[in-house]
């Protein structure tokens, strides 16, 4: 499980997270968070899940179950901020924005 461990450590450092605020999150201690790092621990399936959701990928990504791994890691930060911000836009307000990109012959991802 020691990619497992890489890979949390990637998202961690990806959100700006210390290891003892996901170790908040998980209601576990920050020496856990550095032990699932290392590989010296392995999470439960309901904390695999937890940190699946709050990261927003899969528990594959997070086992290194999929060849997707590297797609999910290269997100820089302003992309991830962006992100964010779309997601709280209103429904209406991402049409506009995708009409527009439409109009400007970029096509939509």
């Amino acid at each position: 499980m020691k990619k497992f461990g890489e890979n949390i450590r990637k998202l961690r450092d990806r959100h700006d997270m210390t290891q003892e605020a996901l170790g908040k999150l998980l209601n576990v201690t920050q020496s856990t968070i550095a032990y699932y790092e290392s590989g010296k621990k392995q999470p439960t399936l309901e904390t695999l899940i937890i940190i699946a959701d709050y990261f927003e990928v899969s528990t594959d990504f997070l086992l290194n179950r999929t060849n997707l791994v590297s797609t999910a890691l290269e997100i820089s930060k302003p992309d991830i901020e962006l992100l964010d911000k779309i997601n709280k836009l209103s429904d209406e307000n991402r049409k506009e924005i995708e009409s527009y990109i439409n109009y400007k012959g970029m096509p939509p991802k």
